[in-house]
Protein backbone atom coordinates (compact mmCIF):
# COMPACT_ATOMS: atom_id res chain seq x y z
CA UNK A 1 0.00 0.00 0.00
CA UNK A 2 1.14 3.55 -0.80
CA UNK A 3 0.21 6.94 0.86
CA UNK A 4 0.47 10.37 -1.14
CA UNK A 5 0.72 13.19 0.47
CA UNK A 6 -1.51 15.56 -1.56
CA UNK A 7 -1.06 18.33 1.01
CA UNK A 8 0.12 18.70 4.50
CA UNK A 9 0.21 21.84 5.46
CA UNK A 10 -2.06 23.69 8.17
CA UNK A 11 -5.16 26.20 7.38
CA UNK A 12 -2.57 29.07 6.74
CA UNK A 13 -0.65 27.87 4.67
CA UNK A 14 2.79 27.50 6.04
CA UNK A 15 5.49 26.35 4.44
CA UNK A 16 4.01 26.92 0.70
CA UNK A 17 2.21 23.41 1.67
CA UNK A 18 -1.21 22.51 0.45
CA UNK A 19 -4.52 21.71 2.73
CA UNK A 20 -4.51 18.56 4.34
CA UNK A 21 -5.00 15.50 2.43
CA UNK A 22 -3.52 12.08 1.76
CA UNK A 23 -4.38 9.25 -0.64
CA UNK A 24 -4.24 5.91 0.34
CA UNK A 25 -3.82 3.01 -2.97
CA UNK A 26 -3.45 -0.09 -3.18
CA UNK A 27 -4.32 -1.70 -6.65
CA UNK A 28 -6.77 0.41 -8.90
CA UNK A 29 -8.50 1.47 -5.53
CA UNK A 30 -7.74 4.61 -3.34
CA UNK A 31 -8.82 6.49 -0.59
CA UNK A 32 -8.55 10.05 0.96
CA UNK A 33 -7.85 10.87 3.96
CA UNK A 34 -9.65 14.47 4.07
CA UNK A 35 -10.09 16.57 1.12
CA UNK A 36 -8.70 20.34 1.98
CA UNK A 37 -9.40 22.92 -0.41
CA UNK A 38 -6.27 22.09 -3.05
CA UNK A 39 -6.86 18.75 -3.32
CA UNK A 40 -8.47 18.32 -6.51
CA UNK A 41 -5.62 20.48 -7.83
CA UNK A 42 -3.01 17.74 -6.14
CA UNK A 43 -4.68 15.11 -7.46
CA UNK A 44 -4.47 16.43 -11.35
CA UNK A 45 -1.13 17.45 -10.80
CA UNK A 46 -0.90 13.52 -9.78
CA UNK A 47 -2.69 12.47 -12.68
CA UNK A 48 -5.27 10.67 -10.22
CA UNK A 49 -8.15 9.33 -12.03
CA UNK A 50 -10.81 10.65 -9.46
CA UNK A 51 -13.18 7.45 -10.20
CA UNK A 52 -10.41 5.05 -8.57
CA UNK A 53 -11.16 6.90 -5.59
CA UNK A 54 -14.18 4.96 -3.43
CA UNK A 55 -14.19 6.67 -0.35
CA UNK A 56 -13.40 10.19 1.23
CA UNK A 57 -12.70 10.05 5.00
CA UNK A 58 -13.32 13.55 6.69
CA UNK A 59 -11.87 14.01 10.33
CA UNK A 60 -13.23 17.26 10.75
CA UNK A 61 -15.20 20.23 9.42
CA UNK A 62 -12.81 22.76 8.77
CA UNK A 63 -12.20 24.34 5.20
CA UNK A 64 -8.76 22.78 5.01
CA UNK A 65 -9.37 19.44 6.00
CA UNK A 66 -13.24 19.08 3.98
CA UNK A 67 -13.47 22.25 2.08
CA UNK A 68 -12.29 20.23 -0.90
CA UNK A 69 -15.33 18.18 -1.31
CA UNK A 70 -17.04 20.50 -3.68
CA UNK A 71 -14.18 20.77 -6.53
CA UNK A 72 -14.09 17.13 -6.43
CA UNK A 73 -18.11 16.44 -6.81
CA UNK A 74 -18.05 19.55 -9.80
CA UNK A 75 -15.41 17.60 -11.43
CA UNK A 76 -17.40 14.49 -11.15
CA UNK A 77 -20.19 15.51 -12.16
CA UNK A 78 -19.29 18.05 -15.22
CA UNK A 79 -16.06 17.38 -16.23
CA UNK A 80 -15.89 13.87 -16.02
CA UNK A 81 -19.07 12.18 -14.99
CA UNK A 82 -18.40 9.54 -12.06
CA UNK A 83 -19.79 6.10 -13.13
CA UNK A 84 -19.02 4.25 -9.75
CA UNK A 85 -20.06 4.72 -6.22
CA UNK A 86 -18.41 7.12 -3.75
CA UNK A 87 -18.60 6.94 -0.05
CA UNK A 88 -17.92 9.68 2.31
CA UNK A 89 -17.33 9.02 5.88
CA UNK A 90 -17.29 11.66 8.16
CA UNK A 91 -18.56 12.73 11.86
CA UNK A 92 -22.57 13.73 12.72
CA UNK A 93 -24.42 15.77 9.96
CA UNK A 94 -21.81 15.68 7.34
CA UNK A 95 -24.46 14.72 4.10
CA UNK A 96 -25.68 17.98 5.16
CA UNK A 97 -22.72 20.29 5.79
CA UNK A 98 -21.36 18.91 2.23
CA UNK A 99 -25.06 19.84 1.06
CA UNK A 100 -24.92 23.45 2.29
CA UNK A 101 -20.73 23.49 1.53
CA UNK A 102 -21.39 22.71 -2.38
CA UNK A 103 -24.29 25.41 -2.79
CA UNK A 104 -22.57 27.98 -0.76
CA UNK A 105 -19.99 27.39 -3.21
CA UNK A 106 -21.52 26.39 -6.59
CA UNK A 107 -24.72 27.50 -6.39
CA UNK A 108 -27.54 25.70 -8.39
CA UNK A 109 -25.38 22.44 -7.86
CA UNK A 110 -26.26 21.04 -4.74
CA UNK A 111 -29.53 18.92 -5.81
CA UNK A 112 -26.99 17.41 -8.52
CA UNK A 113 -25.21 15.93 -6.04
CA UNK A 114 -28.22 13.77 -5.22
CA UNK A 115 -28.23 12.31 -8.99
CA UNK A 116 -25.03 10.60 -7.95
CA UNK A 117 -23.81 7.25 -6.60
CA UNK A 118 -22.95 8.68 -3.16
CA UNK A 119 -23.50 7.32 0.31
CA UNK A 120 -22.86 9.12 3.28
CA UNK A 121 -22.16 7.16 6.34
CA UNK A 122 -21.51 8.85 9.95
CA UNK A 123 -19.44 7.55 12.69
CA UNK A 124 -19.67 7.08 16.56
CA UNK A 125 -17.31 8.17 19.08
CA UNK A 126 -14.81 4.70 19.05
CA UNK A 127 -17.47 2.40 17.30
CA UNK A 128 -16.29 1.12 14.00
CA UNK A 129 -17.56 1.43 11.21
CA UNK A 130 -17.32 -1.57 8.87
CA UNK A 131 -17.57 -0.23 4.75
CA UNK A 132 -17.13 -3.85 3.19
CA UNK A 133 -13.04 -4.44 3.07
CA UNK A 134 -12.59 -1.13 5.70
CA UNK A 135 -13.04 -0.32 8.65
CA UNK A 136 -13.25 3.05 10.35
CA UNK A 137 -12.68 4.01 14.07
CA UNK A 138 -12.92 7.20 14.99
CA UNK A 139 -11.94 8.90 18.17
CA UNK A 140 -13.13 12.64 19.70
CA UNK A 141 -10.58 14.94 19.34
CA UNK A 142 -9.28 17.91 21.23
CA UNK A 143 -9.76 20.87 18.57
CA UNK A 144 -12.93 23.38 17.70
CA UNK A 145 -16.08 21.75 18.98
CA UNK A 146 -18.56 23.24 16.43
CA UNK A 147 -16.31 21.43 13.75
CA UNK A 148 -17.05 17.97 15.59
CA UNK A 149 -13.06 16.63 15.52
CA UNK A 150 -12.33 13.80 15.72
CA UNK A 151 -8.84 11.43 15.07
CA UNK A 152 -9.16 8.66 12.41
CA UNK A 153 -7.83 5.08 11.98
CA UNK A 154 -8.46 3.33 8.83
CA UNK A 155 -8.18 -0.84 8.51
CA UNK A 156 -8.19 -1.84 5.18
CA UNK A 157 -6.54 -4.69 2.99
CA UNK A 158 -4.75 -5.53 5.86
CA UNK A 159 -3.08 -2.37 6.88
CA UNK A 160 -3.98 0.17 9.83
CA UNK A 161 -3.13 4.22 9.36
CA UNK A 162 -4.18 6.07 12.08
CA UNK A 163 -4.57 10.28 11.56
CA UNK A 164 -4.73 12.62 14.40
CA UNK A 165 -6.93 15.19 12.36
CA UNK A 166 -6.66 18.80 14.48
CA UNK A 167 -6.03 18.34 18.15
CA UNK A 168 -4.80 19.09 21.28
CA UNK A 169 -3.29 16.29 23.75
CA UNK A 170 -6.04 13.78 24.52
CA UNK A 171 -5.36 10.25 25.30
CA UNK A 172 -7.34 9.16 22.72
CA UNK A 173 -4.38 9.47 20.70
CA UNK A 174 -3.14 6.22 22.48
CA UNK A 175 -5.44 3.64 21.13
CA UNK A 176 -5.39 5.84 17.52
CA UNK A 177 -2.15 4.81 16.90
CA UNK A 178 -1.57 1.53 18.80
CA UNK A 179 -0.40 -1.08 16.45
CA UNK A 180 -0.81 0.91 13.55
CA UNK A 181 1.24 0.39 10.31
CA UNK A 182 1.51 4.46 9.97
CA UNK A 183 0.49 7.23 12.18
CA UNK A 184 0.32 11.00 10.84
CA UNK A 185 0.12 12.84 14.05
CA UNK A 186 -0.56 16.62 13.67
CA UNK A 187 2.03 18.94 15.13
CA UNK A 188 1.28 22.42 14.32
CA UNK A 189 3.49 24.73 17.10
CA UNK A 190 7.27 23.90 18.70
CA UNK A 191 5.83 24.55 22.24
CA UNK A 192 2.90 22.89 23.89
CA UNK A 193 -0.64 25.01 23.53
CA UNK A 194 -3.20 25.88 25.47
CA UNK A 195 -5.94 24.18 23.29
CA UNK A 196 -7.08 23.09 19.62
CA UNK A 197 -3.26 22.02 18.25
CA UNK A 198 -0.13 19.68 19.66
CA UNK A 199 3.02 21.21 20.27
CA UNK A 200 6.64 19.63 19.41
CA UNK A 201 7.90 19.19 22.90
CA UNK A 202 4.97 18.00 24.22
CA UNK A 203 5.41 15.07 21.45
CA UNK A 204 8.95 14.40 22.54
CA UNK A 205 7.66 13.85 25.79
CA UNK A 206 4.67 11.84 24.97
CA UNK A 207 6.53 9.84 21.97
CA UNK A 208 7.13 6.86 24.29
CA UNK A 209 3.37 5.87 24.41
CA UNK A 210 2.83 5.75 20.68
CA UNK A 211 2.56 1.81 19.33
CA UNK A 212 2.96 2.17 15.94
CA UNK A 213 5.78 1.02 12.90
CA UNK A 214 6.00 4.49 11.33
CA UNK A 215 5.58 7.87 12.72
CA UNK A 216 5.29 11.30 10.74
CA UNK A 217 4.12 14.90 11.51
CA UNK A 218 1.89 17.04 10.06
CA UNK A 219 0.35 20.39 9.94
CA UNK A 220 2.86 22.37 10.65
CA UNK A 221 3.72 25.62 11.13
CA UNK A 222 7.16 27.19 9.62
CA UNK A 223 8.79 27.10 13.02
CA UNK A 224 8.40 23.34 13.22
CA UNK A 225 9.08 22.85 9.46
CA UNK A 226 12.30 25.03 9.93
CA UNK A 227 13.09 23.06 13.23
CA UNK A 228 16.74 21.33 13.07
CA UNK A 229 15.53 18.35 15.60
CA UNK A 230 15.13 15.51 13.77
CA UNK A 231 13.25 13.60 16.34
CA UNK A 232 10.27 12.59 14.32
CA UNK A 233 9.86 12.37 10.51
CA UNK A 234 8.19 15.09 8.88
CA UNK A 235 5.72 15.57 5.85
CA UNK A 236 5.92 17.04 2.83
CA UNK A 237 3.59 17.76 -0.42
CA UNK A 238 4.41 14.95 -2.62
CA UNK A 239 6.00 12.59 -0.64
CA UNK A 240 5.25 8.73 -1.10
CA UNK A 241 5.31 6.73 2.15
CA UNK A 242 5.09 2.71 1.42
CA UNK A 243 3.44 0.90 4.40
Amino acid sequence: MELTVLGCGDAFGNGGRNNTSFLLSEGDERILLDCGASTLIRLKHEKIDLESISTIVISHFHGDHFGGIPFFLISSMFENPRKKPLTIVGPEGVAKRVFDLQEAMYAGTAAKTLEMDLTYHEYEESEPLILVDKTITAWKAEHSPPSIPHCIRVEWKGKTIAFSGDTSWTDNLIPLADGSDLFICECNFLDKVNFGHLGYSELLEKQTLFNTKQMWLTHMADEVIESSDSSFNKLTDGLKITI
